[in-house]
Order: structure tokens, then C-alpha cells, then sequence
């Protein structure tokens, strides 16, 4: 028998078809045996796809039977993910009877897109479109601004004229379509990215250049091994210089001596997405400088083209920002509502925001996201308990009249210094995660992982082990007096605690004890809760700040009268009120069970 007859080859299967009889065989037929013969070669060779006898094949399917033409087309891309099919669908295009038809600017765009760009999608299943030429890398999300910037240019390039906006938005949705459903999921990062070993930070330069920082120093990437996307807002961060001294930067900011180790902590900590961020208040008069200092210090983690904004109007404002700002920055705040600085809660340690879609009655809008924050204002911005616990408060001195500078050398200045300094900023951080592993907290505040990094960055400075945890601490006790102080129910209740005998000990139902402190309370009646449901609401949110003081507010479930509580002193703090020879309302007792109350965090 002759061994041809039963070769199994897939070069000789297709070849044995292609010569075949046409009058004698079904085109469609023997395009699908062309085509699956060639699927085999595919996995070893991506050729094969262009090759005439397959791209004919693929016509023939595309002319008669749209489903195997579908079907097959499919499964040359699983065969072998590193082929074109853009690449073939132009070839079958070309190959069509219509081929000699001027093809429109729509088929000219996606054509553009899909044959220079490789088209994926992120978690979020928003499209994003990687590009690389021998110089970069650049990444954009295929329905941005940078993204169709791009496109125009290309499409200029190959046929010198414009493009209507309507048809590039066609297009774009194309394209966006494409990358979710034909390409990978992928990961894409804003600014900074965890990398194993240690971080990276996009310059966010024409270059795509990205930093790695490690435990044994830093470089500067041409590529990055991270996708680094960027908004057409953000501006690059100067290529470091090696050698540069930190305390450069305290001539460029108005911060005290003993902030300065907790600042520096800050910046470092904005470079690190798998931890909180804790938020960074700046306080002070006019004339202290904030705005200045916080643009250097925004300039040294996330360059803007506006690098400070007004307050926001709304909790989706704030969100928004989020979402195209690696650091959101707010200036001149005179208060922010409960539901705003809830927001910044959100923001510091991860959460999201949802509204519905626009156009539509039954999706919604999600935002998610984590950042780092900075805000300034005259007064204390921060009120609300659980914000402070995440706030690093900075109290800014007035700069004297013989100390001011003209806007346009203090400018002029840090710009010159900036590159320096960035540089010595990376050294400290380079040498704060080689100490960071053999740093151990004993006794752990709210933002734990800024309080650990901040020590290490103390040691790495040359302080004594434990410094920054007593700096920290002393920021934490002074944060529970500025909660307590701005709020109405901690108000008359120190003054409540205070007029009775010490240690003091109070039990009944929150009916009772609105009744009690209800009459004292004789400031704005604005501030002051409306119902005992109200009160409750506001122990729970104090009870944090109150057990750092000393004085326990526990909710101990309920009974036929309504929600049971008790607030007590320790004894180690019933010296700090004065003893009053009245005695506290009696009340019936009530069992716990011996379950402790009062743990629960905000």
C-alpha cells in the first residue's frame, strides 16, 4: 500500500483537499477540512494563518456558513493565543468578491486598533488597550480620553485626514467590546503597584518609565512589569537623583520638628496600595502656609494639573476624584459632613460607592477604590471619631512677615530641589523596608501598618527603637481630645461624669439617660440628638474615644424598657473628675451574663 494514502500530516492532509476535484467536493465542506487541518499546525506555527489556502478557506465560511466560520475562527485563537486573527480577518476581507470596495473609516479605526494595540480587559471587564513600539509601553483604558487621543493620531498617520466624533466613538465601542470579550483579564494599576520584591511607582513621564524600590535599593525601569495606566490629569514625577539629603525637603515645607518623622512616614506610606492610608490633616491661620506645603508634598507622590481642589459638594464628588487621582487633595475646608468624612473612612482603608447607571432603571454605577488623602483648613476638619483615628494631624505654625517668599521663587526653588529630594526620599524608603520584616508592635494602634513603616523609617533615621510609637501615641490620645471635644453628647457627658462620685458607675436604658443629660445641654440644639435612638447612636460612636480615656460605655443588650447600657470609669482614671458628694440615679440592676461588652470598632 502506498504510504502517501495513509499519511496523517497535516501539511499533506491540506495539500490532498486544496488539489482535490471542486466538481466533485462541497466548498464549504472542504474549506472546514482545510481549516481543521491547519488548526493542528497552528499550535506550533503562527503562520499558517495567512497562508492563501487558509485564508481562502476562511472566505469560502465566511461567504456560506457564518456559523462555522465563527466557530472556527474561535478555536484557531484558543489553538494557539499568540496568532492574529485581526491579522486574518483583513486577509479574508481582502479575499471577498467586496474586496475592492473603499472600506469605511469605522473599519479603518478598528483595523487600527486591533492590528497595533493588544486588546484586554481588567476585573471590572473595562477594556484596556496595551500598546508597544520599541521605545515603551504605554497603557491606556480604551474608553479614556488618552486612549482616543491615540487613535486620532494613528488614523491621521495612515490616511492624513480627520475622523468625525461620532465615528470614532463607534469605533471606540468596538474596540471596547473586543478587548472584553476576545481578550485576557489583566491587572491594571494607578500610580503605584505592589512588585515582588518591594513597590513600584509610575513616573508617569512620556516614557512610561516606572521605579522599583526594594529592600536593597532603587531603579529606574524603561519597562515596567506592571501595567501602569495614567489619566490625562496627572503629570510626572521628576527622574530621581541618587545622593540627595531629606532634609532638603523641610526648607521647601512648613512643618514642625516634631512632625516631621510622622510626615515623612506619610509619603512613604502613599506608595505602599496593600496597606491602609491614613489621611494627613493640615492645620493652621492664614498665613501658615498649607496650600504651599501641601502641593510639595503632593508633588513628591501624585503631580496634578490641579494639584489642590475646593470642597467637594458631594460623597460621589469625592469618589470620582478617587477614581482618577492616585491622592485626592482637598484645600481651604471649613467642615465637611458626617457623610463625607465617612467617605474618607472609606477611601483610607478600601470600600466603594454605588449610584445608578445613568439611562437606566435596574444597574448600577460602582466605584471602588483605596487612597491616599490630604486636606487643609483653618480649622480642625477631622471631627467625627472614626476619621480621627485615621488622621495624622499636623498643626502648622504662622510664618513670620521677614520669613515670606514670592509664589514665584519658592517655585522656582523646589523645582530645582524637587528631583533631590525625591531621590533621598526612596533611599529612606529602600532602607525602611529592609528594617520593616525585623519591626515588631507590642501594643498596636488603629493604622498599624502606618505605625510599624514609621517606625522603621525612625530607625532608619537613627532614632532609638519605640520613638516613633510614643510620637504616634501621644498623635492617637490627642486625636480622642479633639473627637470628644467636638462632639455634643461627649460634651455633656465629661460634665455629667464629672459632678458625681467617683469611680463613677451609671446603668439603665437610654430613655433614661436622654432624659438625664437632655436638660443640661444648652448650646446649638441643632447638634443635639432627637430621640434616645439617637443618643444610642452617638454612644456607640464615642465609646472608642471614651475606653481610650478610661471610661467604659458598654451596650448591654435590651430589655421591656429598651436598650440597656452602662458607663463607668477605671480606677485608674477616676482621679481625673472631681468627687461630689450626689448620688447617681438608682436603677435596677441587670445580668450580662459575664459577656464583656464594648469591643466592637467602628
Amino acid at each position: 500500500m502506498d504510504d502517501s494514502s495513509t499519511s496523517t500530516d497535516p501539511g499533506a492532509i491540506a495539500g490532498a483537499v486544496l488539489n482535490s476535484d471542486p466538481a466533485n467536493s462541497d466548498p464549504t465542506s472542504t474549506s472546514i477540512c482545510v481549516i481543521e487541518a491547519a488548526l493542528l499546525r497552528l499550535v506550533d506555527d503562527v503562520g499558517v494563518l495567512a497562508e492563501e489556502p487558509v485564508v481562502r478557506a476562511f472566505a469560502v465560511l465566511k461567504a456560506t456558513d457564518m456559523v462555522n466560520y465563527l466557530r472556527l475562527r474561535h478555536a484557531a485563537k484558543v489553538a494557539n493565543r499568540a496568532c492574529s486573527v485581526t491579522t486574518l480577518d483583513k486577509l479574508v476581507r481582502d479575499e471577498l468578491p467586496h474586496a475592492g470596495t473603499e472600506p469605511s473609516a469605522i473599519d479603518d479605526l478598528v483595523d487600527l486598533g486591533r492590528s497595533q494595540c493588544q486588546l484586554h480587559h481588567d476585573a471590572d471587564r473595562q477594556a484596556v488597550a496595551i500598546i508597544t513600539t520599541p521605545s515603551r509601553q504605554e497603557v491606556w483604558r480604551v474608553m479614556s480620553t488618552g486612549y482616543e487621543s491615540w487613535l486620532r493620531a494613528a488614523y491621521w498617520r495612515a490616511n492624513e485626514s480627520g475622523v468625525p466624533d461620532m465615528t470614532l466613538r463607534a469605533a471606540l465601542a468596538t474596540l471596547s467590546a473586543a478587548g472584553i470579550n476576545d481578550g485576557d483579564q489583566v491587572e491594571v494599576h494607578l500610580r503605584a503597584a505592589q512588585a515582588e520584591p518591594g513597590y513600584l511607582i509610575d513616573l508617569c513621564d512620556e516614557h512610561w518609565r516606572a521605579v522599583h524600590v526594594t529592600a536593597f535599593g532603587w531603579q529606574v525601569l524603561n519597562t515596567s512589569p506592571q501595567l501602569f495606566t495614567r489619566t490625562q490629569s496627572q503629570r510626572p514625577l521628576p527622574l530621581p537623583q541618587s545622593g540627595g539629603d531629606i532634609e532638603l525637603l523641610w526648607q521647601h515645607v512648613n512643618i514642625p520638628a516634631e512632625r516631621r518623622l510622622m510626615v515623612l512616614t506619610w509619603l512613604l506610606e502613599c506608595f505602599r496600595p496593600d496597606t491602609p492610608f491614613p489621611v494627613l490633616e493640615l492645620v493652621g491661620e492664614q498665613g501658615s502656609a498649607k496650600s504651599t506645603t501641601q502641593s510639595v508634598l503632593r508633588s513628591l507622590v501624585d503631580p496634578n494639573k490641579v494639584m489642590l481642589r475646593g470642597r467637594p459638594k458631594t460623597v460621589e464628588d469625592i469618589f470620582v476624584a478617587a477614581q482618577n487621582n492616585w491622592l485626592v487633595s482637598y484645600e481651604n475646608l471649613s467642615g465637611l459632613t458626617a457623610e463625607q468624612q465617612d467617605a474618607f473612612c472609606t477611601l483610607a482603608t478600601g470600600g466603594g460607592f454605588a449610584s445608578r447607571l445613568l439611562y437606566t432603571n435596574g444597574e448600577e454605577h460602582v466605584m471602588e477604590t483605596k487612597r491616599p488623602v490630604v486636606l487643609n483648613g483653618i480649622a480642625v476638619v477631622a471631627t467625627r471619631p472614626d476619621l480621627i483615628d485615621r488622621v495624622i494631624h499636623v498643626s502648622m505654625p504662622v510664618i513670620a512677615a521677614t520669613d515670606r517668599k514670592d509664589d514665584a521663587d519658592t517655585h522656582s526653588a523646589w523645582e530645582r530641589d524637587r528631583a533631590q529630594v525625591f531621590g533621598a526620599l526612596l533611599d529612606l524608603f529602600a532602607q525602611a523596608l529592609a528594617i520593616l520584616p525585623t519591626v515588631v508592635l507590642e501594643r498596636k494602634q488603629r493604622m498599624a501598618d502606618y505605625e510599624r513603616l514609621g517606625e522603621a523609617v525612625a530607625r532608619a533615621l537613627g532614632f532609638e527603637p519605640g520613638h516613633f510609637q510614643q510620637l504616634y501615641a501621644e498623635q492617637v490620645r490627642a486625636g480622642v481630645d479633639r473627637a470628644l471635644e467636638s462632639n455634643s453628647v461627649a460634651q455633656v457627658l465629661d460634665k455629667y461624669i464629672q459632678e458625681r462620685i467617683q469611680p463613677f458607675a451609671w446603668q439603665g436604658t437610654a430613655g433614661q439617660l436622654y432624659d438625664q443629660l437632655n436638660g443640661q445641654f444648652m448650646s446649638d440644639r441643632a447638634n443635639w440628638p432627637k430621640s434616645p435612638k439617637g443618643l444610642a447612636d452617638q454612644l456607640r460612636r464615642i465609646a472608642p474615644a471614651y475606653r481610650a480615656k478610661g471610661v467604659e460605655i458598654t451596650h448591654l443588650g435590651h430589655s421591656r424598657e429598651g436598650a440597656l447600657w452602662r458607663i463607668a470609669t477605671t480606677s485608674t482614671t477616676a482621679s481625673e473628675y472631681r468627687t461630689f458628694d450626689v448620688t447617681p440615679p438608682r436603677v435596677n440592676p441587670v445580668s450580662v451574663g459575664g459577656t464583656r461588652y464594648g469591643a466592637h470598632r467602628e
